[in-house]
């Protein structure tokens, strides 16, 4: 029975483009619906800023560049290991 290898650089592309997908369904859950936006942002901190543009714009943001970042170290792994 062979051993599976573990590939790195496929493990942090796939956490990459997770990370990178995560602001939309974070948007969806809170905006889906007005009762739930309420709810979350009458809860405590940092719930309550998720209601404010610049906490969104950073938040969103934040994970938006973690997960590009992440994709480019994925390459990067990719690459040196072919050489």
């Amino acid at each position: 029975m062979e051993k599976k290898k573990f590939n790195l650089s496929k493990f942090i592309l796939l956490i990459g483009i997770g990370i990178s997908i995560s602001p939309i369904i974070l948007y969806w859950f809170i905006h889906g619906d007005y009762d739930r936006y309420i709810w979350i942002i009458n809860g405590p901190f940092p719930f309550n800023s998720f209601g404010g543009g610049p906490f969104q714009l950073l938040m969103y943001g934040g994970l938006l560049i973690t997960g590009v970042v992440l994709i480019a170290v994925s390459l990067i792994v990719k690459r040196k290991r072919l050489n």
